[in-house]
């Protein structure tokens, strides 16, 4: 009875040892967006482990071949495609995976006030301004027309959603932790020119840990309801002071003429 319990012992050993024998793989997985559910399988006949980002990984790659061809990482999250790495080809270090969305649209906008123009842009004796909507922003260019400063009057300045919610705005030389802060005005001196991305305060959210800050999009792209944004408009209000004399007039009203699915 002892030589066979000192034989299952041996046996269970060197199963264990089995486990963890092979070629050692340390390495670090950032995956954007950060709430995707990791999961290292090192091969088929065990149970995967799981992760998230950002993944300090260690793991264990069989040294038969065929064994390690089994290992892989999986990265999902609803409404991404679902990437797959061979365990095989990851090297040791640090890796940044982007997943990309199962289904994505793109808007066609055009500028409806102070005047209509499809490029998005305006210009008077004042100021020329170009508005690039993105993802989570818009991006302005501004240039100063005068030959004296000019002021942006960010926190008296105000984006109102495809909802019709008015939201205050911040620009993108705020750093997030202030976003509940005055924000300052800037001013652009004589013929000289200002370049930011504003977004509505209330997009940015804290998350926590080591994640920080995220920032939500504008619109909701990933899937068919992004259909209804069509024919829906945006509005930036940006009022501006020259000469002590506060311009309240640019307001812009940002249409979306069309929703094209990628």
């Amino acid at each position: 009875m002892r030589r066979i319990l000192i034989l299952a012992l041996t046996l269970a050993l060197a199963a264990a040892a089995g486990c963890a024998s092979g070629v050692k793989k340390q390495f670090t997985l950032t995956v954007d967006p950060p709430d995707a559910q990791i999961t290292v399988i090192a091969r088929a006949d065990q149970p995967g482990e799981s992760y998230r980002s950002p993944a300090a990984i260690s793991v264990f790659i069989p040294e038969d071949h065929i064994l390690a061809a089994q290992g892989r990482v999986v990265i999902s999250r609803e409404n991404y495609k679902t990437a797959v790495l061979p365990l095989s080809s990851v090297k040791s270090g640090s890796i940044r995976i982007k997943l990309v969305k199962a289904i994505q649209y793109r808007l066609k906008y055009s500028l409806l006030t102070p005047v209509r123009a499809d490029d998005l842009a305006f210009r008077d004796k004042i100021l020329a301004i170009r508005l690039v909507p993105r993802e989570q922003q818009i991006e302005l260019k501004i240039d100063n027309l005068t030959q004296r400063p000019l002021t942006i009057l960010w926190d008296r300045a105000d984006y109102t959603d495809a909802m019709n919610r008015r939201h205050r705005i911040i620009h993108s030389g705020i750093k997030w932790e202030n976003r509940a802060d005055r924000v300052p005005p800037q001013i652009i001196p004589a013929g000289g020119s200002l370049q930011e991305s504003v977004m509505p305060e209330s997009s940015i959210v804290h998350v926590g840990g080591e994640k920080g800050y995220m920032v939500k999009p504008l619109f909701v792209l990933d899937n068919d309801s992004a259909l209804s944004l069509k024919g829906s408009t945006v509005n930036l209000f940006l009022p501006v002071e020259l000469d002590r004399a506060i311009i309240p007039s640019y307001s812009f009203t940002i249409k979306i003429e069309d929703v094209i699915k990628e």
